[in-house]
């Protein structure tokens, strides 16, 4: 592959973090393959707890990129990419942009709403692929709308290629167990989202944190608690407890693959645990989780839990006991096992090579 460039806009918000982690993997993943071949990229907004830290050259805003329009274009313009992505973000404007220049434009959404934007109609013509991070069983099929849409239009069909999800290898897992004096399946993992949620004035990550030393005590497990990025309070101290304030995603998923139990939000997370096969508590901690956790609970690997520090407590016991336990883990064998991360990575490199998808 001759030299080529490669821009990232996820979408950046204050509260989320998912968008940059997904990102930010892929770019690690096609860095570490193309080396200098391959020149990224990132557009972020400034006031978010990830911003600074990118490890690739980027252009901070004051806002999200979607609020920052002309900015966006003028430097679309001048970088000259090969292939955008935009992840849950881009306005027609900007994609636009971006074919004026000859990239190639890819769309990544993660629920139906998301997925609408780009199937409007300002967007034909104008997405080259158009992938939707979620399973079948996790999102609603297309309306008859937008399958007439689809039909009519020059619009790329936007294909379900499930969670997104980089997989530990085998020394990462043992470094991670090693590193935190764990041993597999004898610890459960906490993880609220970015730490920034909160709801009916309470943090959620703090609600998650007490329901953890409850499991602790309940359970005899060792509880390891991811507070997220957005966490501004300083750690509590636990002897039962490893409290962290945040993990680089690689190391979060080999402890989540070798956890017994997660409690979770129904973020990307969820997913994540999923495709990893740990059977998870999960609760919604915003309104746009509603819907995901209970197609989640659906396939019968996810429980679902009110957002009470008690309830979760006892859906995490009711789980542990077997045959429940047993009965949850034979549940994946009937779940399918596409992982987005696969068929994202392989086509960003068919759409860089100049092969069609």
């Amino acid at each position: 592959m001759s030299n080529k460039r490669l821009l990232f806009i996820p979408v950046s918000s204050p509260e989320g973090i998912g968008e940059y982690m997904r990102s930010l993997q892929l770019a690690q993943t096609l860095k570490a393959e193309y080396g200098k071949q391959l020149d990224i990229h990132f557009i972020l907004n400034k006031h978010t707890a990830y911003a600074k830290n990118c490890p690739f050259p980027t252009l901070l805003l004051n806002q999200s990129a979607t609020k920052e329009n002309t900015h966006v274009c003028q430097f679309i313009k001048q970088y000259k990419p090969d292939a955008v992505l935009f992840d849950c973000a881009g306005r027609a404007e900007q994609m636009k942009a971006a074919k004026k220049v000859g990239a190639k434009v890819v769309f990544i959404s993660q629920h139906a709403k998301k997925r609408a934007k780009g199937l409007k109609l300002n967007r034909a013509g104008l997405i080259d692929t158009h992938w939707v991070v979620q399973p079948d069983y996790c999102i609603e099929p297309l309306s008859w709308y937008e399958k007439l849409k689809l039909s009519m239009l020059s619009l790329a069909y936007p294909a379900n290629v499930g969670p997104f999800t980089v997989f530990a290898s085998a020394q990462q897992k043992s470094d991670a167990l090693t590193r935190y004096q764990l041993k597999e399946k004898e610890f459960f993992i906490v993880n609220a989202g970015s730490g920034g949620h909160t709801l009916n004035g309470q943090n959620c990550a703090d609600i998650y944190y007490k329901a953890g030393l409850n499991i602790a005590k309940e359970t005899g497990l060792k509880g390891v608690v991811v507070f997220g990025p957005n966490y501004t309070k300083s750690l509590p101290k636990s002897d039962e407890l490893i409290c962290l304030p945040s993990q680089e995603g690689t190391e979060f998923l080999a402890l989540l693959s070798q956890a017994k139990v997660a409690l979770l939000s129904a973020g990307d997370t969820l997913l994540q645990a999923i495709a990893l096969q740990t059977p998870t508590i999960a609760c919604a901690i915003s309104k746009d989780q509603n819907e995901r956790v209970v197609r989640c609970a659906s396939t019968g690997v996810v429980k679902e839990a009110e957002l009470d520090i008690l309830d979760i407590t006892q859906k995490i016991k009711e789980l542990l006991l077997e045959p429940n336990y047993n009965n949850t883990v034979g549940q994946y064998k009937s779940l399918e096992s596409v992982h987005s991360f696969d068929v994202i990575t392989k086509g960003v490199k068919a759409l860089l090579i100049g092969n069609k998808l």
